[in-house]
């Protein structure tokens, strides 16, 4: 039995966790100073670039991996937090777990 209560309190950490990201998200990116970030991040992040650097196959790497984290905080800050948060706390409720 322990080790489902075990599983829930994991997963209760891992939601407030996704919840509190959100809010994060929101309140960072909720502005026109958020956007200048955003548009900063978008541009230094080769998201309307190619990241392919001829003969140099290690700075290809590195390209794509600073897209794809620019492409991940997109998504983030272009995402509707409140139904987000709400469906956390619904997900929450329905598994009996408080907030």
């Amino acid at each position: 039995m322990s080790d489902i209560v075990e599983k829930f309190d994991q997963m209760r950490s891992i939601l407030l966790r996704r919840k509190t990201v959100h809010r994060s998200y929101a309140k960072v990116f909720g502005d026109g100073e958020g956007d200048v970030v955003l548009n900063h991040i978008l541009d230094a992040g080769y998201v309307t670039k190619s990241t392919f650097v001829a003969n140099d196959p290690e700075q290809t790497i590195l390209n794509e991996g600073s897209r794809r984290l620019a492409l991940s905080i997109l998504r983030m800050a272009k995402t509707n937090h409140k139904e987000v948060i709400l469906q956390i706390e619904r997900n929450l409720q329905e598994q009996g777990m408080q907030l």
